[in-house]
């Protein structure tokens, strides 16, 4: 099931998928509990959330971090997946598994720390975009593990669950909202053309469904374009103090306006911003962005791929990969597109990020993004290049943003460990994925003045392996 970016000659982009999911019987409803072993300090302890930071699972006073293992086998079920919270600097750790878990479900698949239900403590937001639904194979769905004290968890899915949707492939918040990718979803008719579902909090109610058919988006639902295959929200140009979507459609054909098949560009890839989302409405205002726009685009170039969104005073950063594209004149070495916004304004392109002449093709540069401003006047952009170097070693490229003429490379890899495949940041230490390290995989974090970071997999440590189970792609997603 994990997606695999080639790096063969053809550079292409394509999902595999392995073992088969069992059916879900159970409707869309809150559930009794999930299952979790602990090594040190736990979740429950915490007395209050008083003072919990934006990523503080447990309310202890320091961040922590989730990460997916979604091709663990728990109770023997292949592919059920799992997540880990690792708290603090990864002292302790708590390894959570669904207790009706089947085999292939890929929990896991994304992961989120976010303050959902206003406790001050975060909340943990799991995608299984594998799982079953009301005897529909591959629906997908979306846990909701609250944090702090007690153990309250909460399922989401489509109103209107579709066999092979794989709602919850990508997943984010801000604010009162929670936004759920159905990329695979054969909305309005048309194959993958793909949807996205957005719920209110604290509460999740039922959601609301938005497509390229959905009135005044921008763009039509083709097939295979996939809608919702990477989300942000933030404020992108609508009204001051409303959130605003951003949805990657990075197998769009850059074809023009009007609905059109197999012409243009394919996969050249679009973002739509879609803006004053927090309410539901008749009509919609939103903005295209084509790759073409801001740099030279070709075909396969898969803008939308990743993206990721921060805040720094008045200003907002939205960071849009398309890991295929031609960075620095380097074919298909990948490049980042770096906009900027403020209060009402639309987002405007601020710079192009690649590699240069350092780049390579089929490197991945843009496969995974993240963004942290934990400092006044300092915005750091972490950019996963999961391909990089021998025999997929792969590397993370940070970025200072102000200084975008010079980065660092972070390379703390083996061959093949495809370091990188995912980031994040939780506090100001950056958080990197290397799912296949080893037979388990591994995450690194690193401080933001640490020179070495520390490596950690699930049974090293103080960090829970599962219960009579096997870890697979630990670190295949972080958040």
């Amino acid at each position: 099931m994990r997606l695999l970016l080639a790096v063969a000659a053809t550079a292409t982009i394509a999902l595999t998928s392995t073992g088969a999911a069992e059916a879900l019987t159970a409707p869309a409803r809150p559930l009794t509990a999930l299952t979790g072993t602990t090594a040190g300090a736990s979740a429950a302890s915490a007395a209050d959330c008083t003072g919990a930071g934006a990523s503080d699972f447990d309310g202890d006073g320091l961040e922590d971090t989730a990460v997916g293992d979604p091709f663990a086998n728990p109770g023997g079920l292949t592919g059920a997946g799992a997540v880990h919270v690792l708290f603090g600097r990864g002292e302790s750790g708590k390894a959570v598994t669904l207790p009706e878990a089947k085999a292939g479900d890929a929990f896991g698949w994304s992961v989120r720390l976010a303050k959902v239900d206003g406790d001050g403590c975060a909340d943990l937001l799991v995608g299984a975009p594998y799982a079953d639904v009301a005897g529909l194979a591959d629906a997908g769905a979306v846990y909701v593990v609250y944090g702090g004290p007690g153990n309250r968890t909460a399922r989401l899915v489509a109103p209107e669950p579709e066999a092979d949707a794989h709602f919850g492939w990508s997943l984010t918040s801000g604010g009162t909202l929670v936004a759920v990718g159905a990329p695979h979803e054969n909305a309005d008719g048309t194959a993958d053309s793909g949807a996205v579902y957005l719920f209110g909090t604290p509460t999740p109610g039922t959601g609301r469904r938005i497509s390229q058919e959905t009135e005044g988006v921008s763009g039509n639902g083709e097939v295979g374009d996939m809608f919702g295959w990477s989300l942000a929200i933030g404020g992108l140009g609508g009204s001051a103090d409303e959130p605003d979507l951003a949805v990657g459609v990075p197998y769009e054909n850059d074809d023009g306006a009007g609905r059109q098949v197999d012409a243009g560009k394919s996969d050249s890839g679009s973002i739509a911003v879609i803006y004053d989302v927090r309410e539901p409405k008749d009509e919609y205002e939103s903005r295209k962005w084509d790759l073409r726009e801001v740099a030279r685009s070709e075909e396969g170039d898969r803008f939308g791929y990743a993206m990721a969104y921060t805040e720094q005073g008045d200003i907002g950063y939205l960071a849009v990969s398309a890991p295929l594209g031609d960075g620095g004149e380097v074919k298909d070495s990948g490049l980042v597109q770096l906009f900027q916004s403020s209060g009402d304004r639309e987002i405007s392109p601020l710079t192009t990020l690649h590699q240069g002449a350092e780049g390579a093709e089929g490197e991945g540069y843009g496969f995974s993004l993240a963004f942290t401003g934990e400092n006044a006047g300092e915005v750091r952009l972490a950019v996963g290049v999961p391909f990089d170097g021998t025999g997929g070693q792969g590397g993370v490229r940070l970025i200072t943003i102000g200084e975008q003429a010079t980065s660092t490379l972070i390379a703390q890899s083996e061959a093949g460990d495809h370091f990188g495949w995912s980031v994040g940041f939780s506090g100001n230490r950056l958080v990197v994925g290397a799912p296949d390290r080893g037979g388990a995989g591994a995450v690194v974090l690193l401080g933001r003045n640490d020179s070495q970071g520390i490596l950690l997999s699930p049974g090293t440590g103080k960090i829970p392996a599962l219960e009579g189970a096997a870890s697979a792609d630990f670190g295949a997603a972080v958040g």
